[in-house]
């Protein structure tokens, strides 16, 4: 039984979450390919009005349209066997209605907005980006109906892949009209709309051997039964969507628009940490939900602490090169007009590690069935979040905002252990991960008193592969690798030809056949 439970623990988290990595790295590398043009091809001062015009309109719609998609997931599933048509019709109800009032509301309050914040090309710039809050809740529909008739894999590709390499294209062809300004707002726009034309394009690819409509007409019970989904599952995403994009919003009202063009130019490196957390969320969830509804509480700490052992591990000299080397990271990407920046980026990155060194405590929320922790856990966090930017924000600009966020996110995620911790007894760390963490971070300080600061391309891809094989040779030493993780390791020898095990001390080899 503890074999069996290990292998699934390990090998099932891992193979799915390897596939979903691929399509949620090659995304986010598109994304940053794309704001990095954008931040280069425009003036701080430019990017920093256009960007938080967008924010404002990106927090909206995931404030209203962000349960939809696991709401639809969620009563296609209890549902099983019966035709999705009214459930689907129910959800673009929902989405239309709620879309149709951001809009609304949006146009409405553009000027006032835009003075409260000080910024009066907002006025300017929110329209063209209002598209966005209707287009996005319709595209949570198409996602959510995919989730629940194909699984992860297929709704990766269509919410992070597709929609970013459309969004590629357009800014390819307006780069080739010189229109940069347009560029950046119809790339921002490309993002809800390719998930909707993407997702609706594979649903009615996969429809065509089908009997059963699509859509059909929403009953008042569905209407009903989705919109009970959606809401609960909105407010706590909104929270935790708030504790993300406030910073954005507070430096918009307390400082100026270049330093928003600033904050907001590094958000993709520090949404890069949270790559291998998005993949193994994917995964972990059926697996912690299934064990717990079993009763095999042991089983579950053994998937909580490996989990964050692996997610340590991969996110880790990612982190750590981004706190040591952020001035030269900055201006390699973004130029040397965005330097003012990097301070921001080595606190906000220290800061948000904390939650690859807690694992996915939010997904196993979910799983032990306590959906309104989340929702607390969340407002607390964002309340703490604004309290420190209200204080630091004009004392220390951009990297007060970036604190707040840290701390905010700290309290988030410490609350949450807290609660899982007295509700089934586990928790995320180990002698393992404490042993990674250490020896990886000794590495980088002495690659960094090394190399010194303000270094090139090749020192820095040089810098962070030696922080990479630190990290990966400490979780070969002292991981305490499973024998799940050791099967692994062999078969991916097997690939790739490289000697691995040659590194695992012995004592992890004693229960394989070798």
């Amino acid at each position: 039984m503890g074999a069996t439970t290990e292998e699934d623990s390990s090998g099932s988290l891992g193979g799915s979450a390897s596939i979903i990595l691929v399509g949620i790295v090659v995304g986010s590398a598109l994304a940053l390919a794309a704001e990095t043009y954008l931040a280069r091809s425009l003036a701080p001062e430019v990017y920093g009005t256009v960007a938080l015009a967008y924010t404002l309109i990106y927090v909206l719609g995931l404030l209203l349209g962000n349960g939809i998609g696991d709401a639809i997931a969620r009563t296609l599933s209890d549902r099983s066997g019966e035709a999705p048509g009214a459930v689907v019709s129910s959800g673009l109800v929902i989405a239309l209605t709620i879309g149709g009032l951001l809009v609304t509301v949006g146009y409405i309050t553009r000027r006032p907005l835009a003075q409260a914040l000080g910024e009066p090309a907002l006025a300017t710039y929110l329209p063209w980006l209002l598209p966005f809050g209707l287009l996005y809740p319709l595209g949570q529909v198409a996602f959510g109906t995919i989730r629940a008739d194909t699984g992860s894999k297929v709704a990766v590709l269509v919410r992070d892949f597709a929609p970013r390499l459309l969004g590629i294209g357009v800014l390819v062809v307006t780069a080739a009209l010189g229109a940069s300004l347009l560029g950046a707002i119809a790339y921002w726009l490309m993002f809800p709309s390719g998930i909707l034309l993407f997702g609706f394009g594979y649903l009615l690819f996969r429809q065509r051997n089908r009997t059963e409509p699509l859509v059909a007409y929403p009953d008042d019970d569905t209407l009903r039964t989705v919109w009970g989904h959606a809401w609960p599952l909105a407010a706590s995403a909104s929270m935790f969507m708030l504790l993300s994009t406030l910073d954005v919003l507070m430096i918009g009202l307390f400082a100026t628009s270049s330093e928003v063009g600033f904050y907001r130019a590094i958000q993709p490196l520090r949404q890069s940490t949270t790559f291998v957390l998005s993949a193994f969320s994917f995964a972990f969830l059926p697996l912690a939900t299934r064990r717990f509804s079993d009763g095999q509480l042991d089983s579950l700490g053994q998937l909580f602490t490996i989990s964050t052992k692996w997610i340590v591990t991969a996110t880790l000299p990612l982190a750590l090169l981004f706190v040591c080397y952020a001035e030269s990271v900055v201006q390699l990407l973004f130029g040397a007009a965005y330097a003012p920046a990097a301070p921001a980026l080595a606190v906000l990155t220290a800061g948000l590690f904390v939650r690859a060194l807690t694992g996915l405590d939010g997904d196993l929320i979910k799983a032990v069935d306590r959906p309104r922790v989340e929702l607390w856990t969340a407002a607390v966090g964002v309340g703490v979040n604004v309290v420190v930017n209200l204080w630091a924000i004009p004392r220390l600009g951009i990297v007060g905002a970036a604190i707040g966020t840290a701390v905010g996110y700290g309290v988030y995620n410490a609350l949450e252990l807290v609660v899982i911790y007295r509700a089934v007894g586990v928790h995320p760390f180990s002698k393992a991960t404490t042993g990674i963490v250490f020896i990886t971070v000794v590495v980088a300080l002495v690659v960094r008193l090394v190399t010194g600061s303000g270094v090139g391309v090749v020192v820095l891809v040089a810098a962070g592969g030696a922080i990479g094989l630190s990290a990966v040779g400490s979780l070969l030493l002292v991981g305490d690798l499973s024998d799940a993780e050791i099967q692994a390791l062999k078969h991916l020898e097997r690939r790739t030809g490289v000697r691995l095990l040659w590194l695992v001390p012995r004592r992890n080899l004693g229960g394989t056949n070798t």
